[in-house]
């Protein structure tokens, strides 16, 4: 197979937490492929390599953390999504009463959505659950109809299970399809602008407006007679040779004979098939090599995307914490202003008391003493 320009289409796994999204981009990626989760930005992101339509393509599955801590996070992570799975579990009915909110906020971020597939996930759970509390298949494909019209975007049904692995390959193939139909048509739309009468005038007035005015002959580049003589003589001592030997030098055979030109050109045809072989070869091998360096390329812009969003994410942590510690510092110095205040107010508060009290035990005392006096007079 011949390798032509290879399609990427960066794909988002989207719905609530615990409805599993890991689970499905696990079992379609298989053994062996390494992720980049980063948890403190809700990210986890890798990458599949396979045919389609005798073609190289190539996904790189997002998927995003469905807990409200990261909201503020995931407009970044739609950026230059080409689809998009959104996944609920089928014996949760609250992830499938969420699934409108996820689309509404893709919306709100994309604009347009790209195609998408609505996968029903654990479906191996449901006949151990009562029927009242599932979903069942008709409201996932109601579902997906009508949003699929309500946002003019083609939209798919499947129910999936993560565990045993049905549907899973399924739905990234139907998704790839739409994706790759999407970018076809587009290529189309364009082909039939520029081919429109519009464009095929312009074209035919541009090559007039461009063409070059008739140059003067040049008088350097016309032979002097000297020079037509001398290359006139050559000419025909080199003809007069080859009449009177008439033999090709290598094989003493004559010049025309048919043994000759046959033997020549099996000799070119060995040579073109040979060269043909080896410019196979080279493509391939240019095509392998294009293609380890694209993979190992794309990883890498992943990889310089998301630390970027770390980046600009912590970098907002830590303006937004400046503040918080500039607040909080304020707020204390605030209280221990008032808190000073209120203890020396309290403490004097307190000392008035006291003082008070002695006041009285005094005046207490003495009339105590003054009765005491009185008795000892009395007696």
């Amino acid at each position: 197979m011949r390798s032509g320009p290879r399609r990427q289409f960066k794909v988002c796994l989207i719905g609530d937490g615990y409805v599993g999204k890991t689970s499905i981009r696990q079992e379609y990626l298989g053994k062996g492929f390494k992720a980049s989760y980063i948890p403190t930005l809700g990210v986890d992101f890798a990458q599949k390599s396979l045919v389609y339509d005798n073609k190289k393509t190539q996904l790189v599955i997002w998927d995003i953390a469905g807990q409200p801590l990261f909201k503020s996070l995931r407009q970044k992570y739609y950026q230059g999504c080409g689809g998009i799975i959104l996944v609920y579990s089928v014996v949760d009915r609250s992830s499938f009463d969420n699934a409108s909110k996820w689309l509404v906020e893709a919306y709100g971020f994309m604009g347009e959505l790209p195609p998408l597939i609505v996968a029903g996930n654990k479906i191996d759970l449901r006949p151990q659950r009562p029927k009242d509390e599932v979903v069942m298949p008709e409201e996932g494909k109601e579902f997906a109809d009508r949003f699929s019209e309500r946002l003019k975007t083609p939209a798919i049904f499947i129910e999936t299970s993560a565990l045993t692995g049905e549907n899973i390959d399924q739905a990234f193939h139907e998704l790839t399809g739409m994706m790759v139909e999407r970018v076809e048509q587009r290529l189309r739309a364009k082909r039939k602008e520029s081919s429109s009468p519009e464009a095929e005038a312009t074209k035919a007035i541009e090559p007039a407006q461009g063409e070059p005015a008739p140059s003067a002959p040049s008088t350097s580049s016309t032979p002097t007679p000297s020079t037509e003589t001398a290359n006139s003589m050559t000419a025909s001592a080199a003809n007069s040779a080859s009449s009177e030997t008439g033999f090709d030098p290598i094989t003493s055979l004559m010049k025309d004979s048919p043994h000759l030109q046959e033997e020549e050109i099996g000799e070119r045809m060995t040579k073109l098939l040979e060269l043909r072989a080896n410019l196979t070869d080279a493509e391939e091998e240019l095509a392998d090599l294009t293609s380890e360096y694209e993979t190992r390329l794309l990883e890498l812009r992943n990889i310089v995307h998301v630390k970027k969003l770390m980046y600009e994410h912590l970098q907002t942590q830590i303006k937004e914490t400046r503040q918080e510690w500039a607040d909080a510092y304020e707020d204390y110095m605030k209280i221990e202003k008032r808190k000073k205040k209120e203890i020396a107010r309290r403490g004097q508060q307190i000392e008035d008391i006291r003082k008070e009290i002695e006041q009285i035990g005094r005046t207490i005392r003495a009339r105590v003493g003054d009765l005491d006096l009185k008795r000892l007079t009395e007696s």
